[in-house]
């Protein structure tokens, strides 16, 4: 089925056989040449949001069609549109990057609209979720904070708000259950009319003001700081976790504040957290998700629950409603209830050690956690660690050469001239992590997440990278002679002066933002 775009058209459906010309209007149905509505997603103000598929692209992939209609078509309207469209089109190649952002494949312009393209995301959205399966529990809320709240910081780092967080817009994507953010508000942009002729330089009023109830005082009043998507982020919680909407909650007549206090079941330390959330004043609310994310690993994982779902209801992922105790630990507090059983205190028997040494005893006794540590110089060679946890931690010159670390956390470390040449990383999570002129000839990096990651000057020559994520990566100077790259994300990577041919690049996933070692981007 196609779908004209034509906003004029007044019979827009088309026959399912009909790719060419709508039948009712003559209008072209392949936008670009390539793109094909096939059914409206949504309308607003800005434009409208199309479900197509791509004609250019082998199997007719699904993609989404974001068309924008400037108010006017006189000169110094379109001039000033197509410069604020192609800025924000850069923005959202940008932070198209993330894994939980949907990644922006085409813009263009076309008959007086400008057009967006971008990945479609297959899935559910929370809003959909609450629908079909009832509220969620405080620890599926925490869950649920700690998985979206990285990739909002990543947004606000580049500099744009999304300014319309709500459980609407924000999908549990099928292929891999992740939570991924649409919709941003900052496409929703139209030009205003009666100022264009008077001040060009005032064309633009941004009337995505974001979704009453949600959004904050300050976002209602057109002046959304990032600190807008926290509070906004709060409120989808609190509608998740309640099945109502905040515009019913009511407020305090004399603050402004919202009643939400009396409608959730919590723990003193998430109460507290989203009462900071939720603060009317920006000078007293967390001003960055790194904030909230800080308090938030601190804070103790609870069972407490609004409400018990009916036993017979599937769990969803994430959840956590009821949290079982193993048979043997209820035994055990029985007995420790009744004076019949005394635990013995805990040794520590790394206290008097030091550096690799002290990690790889610790991590034999069970501890997984080794988040910021300084381990300047530390030996961890030949290792066993598999899923070690060491994120944000300070690791130069760190030994870990044919070391077994499968799925262990280096997120945000500071590895700078780390020796990993034989190590086994593969699944491992580098997202973030500085690994200027680490050696990681041979390692084998396979599903490996590098997200981000700086790389710069890198030494990985015969390393296996098959289906790394590498995408936004910082591979300035890096050898990759001999490197396998087979089905590698280097979307967004800076491989500027890289050593890498153009036949390992072929086997690996690049687009338009990949810069190649020539300082060039390929256009597709």
């Amino acid at each position: 089925m196609s779908y004209c775009v034509n906003p004029n058209c007044s019979s827009p459906q088309n026959p399912p056989d009909r790719d060419d010309v709508c039948a009712s209007c003559g209008a072209s149905l392949k936008l670009r040449g390539r793109y094909v509505a096939s059914r409206p997603l949504g309308k607003g103000g800005f434009g409208a949001t199309f479900l197509a598929n791509d004609y250019g692209l082998p199997g007719k992939p699904v993609c989404v069609v974001k068309q924008l209609r400037p108010s006017t078509h006189s000169p110094s309207v379109m001039k000033m549109a197509r410069e604020l469209f192609e800025r924000e089109a850069y923005t959202l190649g940008k932070i198209g990057n993330h894994p939980q952002i949907p990644r922006l494949l085409d813009y263009f312009e076309e008959n007086g609209y400008f057009y967006l393209v971008q990945e479609y995301i297959e899935g559910e959205t929370l809003k959909q979720e609450l629908e079909r399966h009832g509220v969620f529990s405080q620890e599926g809320i925490r869950k649920l904070l700690l998985e979206i709240l990285p990739a909002l910081s990543f947004i606000h780092e580049n500099g744009v708000i999304h300014r319309d967080i709500k459980p609407a817009n924000i999908i549990r994507r099928k292929q891999d259950g992740k939570l991924v953010l649409i919709d941003f508000g900052a496409v929703s942009t139209q030009l205003n009319p009666h100022l264009a002729e008077e001040d060009p330089s005032a064309l633009l009023t941004n009337f995505a003001i974001g979704t009453p109830g949600f959004a904050p005082p300050e976002q209602m009043a057109m002046r959304p700081v990032y600190a807008s998507d926290i509070y906004a982020m709060a409120m989808t919680c609190l509608y998740l976790m309640t099945g109502r909407s905040p515009k019913d909650y009511g407020h305090d007549p004399r603050t402004g504040e919202i009643n939400w206090k009396s409608q959730v079941k919590m723990s003193e330390d998430m109460m507290a957290i989203f009462d900071k959330m939720l603060q009317q004043s920006l000078s007293q609310r967390y001003r960055s998700a790194e904030e909230v994310l800080k308090d938030l690993s601190s804070a103790p994982a609870s069972t407490i629950s609004p409400t018990i779902s009916s036993p017979s209801r599937p769990p969803i992922p994430g959840r956590g409603r009821i949290t079982r105790i193993p048979a043997e630990n209820t035994r055990q507090q029985d007995l420790a209830g009744q004076g019949m059983l005394t635990r013995a205190p805990e040794r520590n028997p790394a206290k008097d050690l030091k550096g690799g040494r002290k990690v790889i005893v610790e991590y034999n006794h069970g501890k997984r956690n080794f988040a910021n540590q300084d381990l300047s110089k530390a030996s961890l060679a030949s290792a066993n660690l598999q899923g070690i946890v060491m994120s944000r931690s300070k690791l130069q010159e760190t030994d870990f050469s044919h070391s077994d670390l499968t799925g262990a956390s280096f997120q945000g470390s500071i590895m700078t001239q780390a020796k990993l040449s034989g190590a086994n990383l593969s699944h491992a999570k580098l997202q973030r992590a500085i690994l200027t002129k680490a050696d990681l000839g041979g390692a084998n990096l396979t599903n490996a997440d590098l997200r981000e990651a700086n790389l710069q000057y890198a030494y990985m020559g015969k390393a296996n990278l098959s289906g790394a994520n590498l995408s936004g990566a910082n591979l300035k100077g890096a050898f990759l002679t001999n490197a396998n790259l087979k089905g590698a994300n280097l979307q967004g990577a800076d491989l500027k002066a890289a050593r890498v041919t153009d036949e390992q690049l072929a086997m690996a996933k690049t687009n338009w933002a990949t810069i190649r070692p020539d300082g060039s981007k390929r256009l597709f």
